[in-house]
């Protein structure tokens, strides 16, 4: 071969190797910058403090989902059990990481509240023994005692109006065992659309219409940078329940409520 031939030869196989290390390099600053690197190299928090509430639809359907999502991400969670107002005191002061599942409304309350996944639709359901006579508009007569678990926050937050005198028990599983055993005739009750454990208490029961309400798996949002791989696992286990319930199938009694 010339060496001029030879000289061009070897000058066209630096250049190629050094344009083939730039791109190497430059795909490992693109794939370093991914979540998914994050995990890789360990950097996701080993142990994380999640609350929860003591509603069975959330400690037999959400939090097993939840707690399902981060075992695959190698996380280990301590689990707390707190009302809603105590969420919310704890979580602005960033005590606690977040929550297994919570109504969107929240924002309202802490707008920096991160929502990572939707696990549900919220219903709102009247109940009554079949002691009584009953009507969704129970609700609102002032001579009739209801009770209910402690929610008056969420009740704020969801306007909803309850005009009947109200009584307030300790856990969303104290009042249904209250019922079970005749101790209670009539109660409201939150649980979800897609998962619940409640609808089919009592023999009189009525929904209520309200605007939707999602439950939302959520986060303190000094863990933003996590959210969307604990939102890809959650969404992998979600792959096999039923999808979410339309949210305007009461669409005309929705409009008529608010109205």
């Amino acid at each position: 071969m010339p060496h001029n031939n030879r000289r061009l030869s070897d000058i066209a196989v630096r250049i190629w190797r050094g344009l083939k290390a730039q791109f190497w390099l430059l795909m490992l600053c693109c794939y370093s910058a991914l979540p998914g690197f994050a995990a890789a190299k360990g950097t996701l928090p080993r142990v994380l403090v999640l609350s929860y509430t003591n509603h069975p639809t959330v400690q037999k359907y959400y939090l097993p989902i939840v707690l399902q999502a981060y075992q695959a991400l190698g996380i280990e969670i301590q689990l707390v059990e707190m009302a809603t107002e105590r969420f919310a005191q704890l979580y602005q002061q960033g005590k606690i990481d977040g929550d297994i599942a919570r109504i969107e409304a929240l924002t309202q309350l802490l707008p920096q509240l991160l929502l990572v996944q939707q696990l549900d639709q919220m219903q709102v359901s009247y109940h009554c023994s079949a002691m009584v006579r009953c009507s969704a508009d129970d609700i609102n007569d002032p001579n009739l005692l209801i009770f209910t678990p402690v929610v008056k926050k969420v009740r704020q937050l969801i306007k909803l109006q309850v005009l009947a005198k109200t009584y307030e028990v300790n856990s969303w599983q104290q009042l249904l065992d209250l019922f079970q055993q005749k101790k209670v005739d009539r109660f409201l009750m939150v649980d979800g659309g897609r998962f619940h454990t409640t609808l089919q208490v009592s023999s009189q029961r009525f929904e209520i219409a309200h605007m939707p309400l999602p439950f939302y798996h959520v986060l303190h949002h000094q863990h933003r940078q996590l959210a969307p791989l604990v939102a890809e696992q959650i969404q992998k286990v979600l792959a096999g329940y039923p999808p979410l319930p339309n949210p305007s199938h009461n669409k005309a009694a929705i409009e008529a409520t608010l109205k």
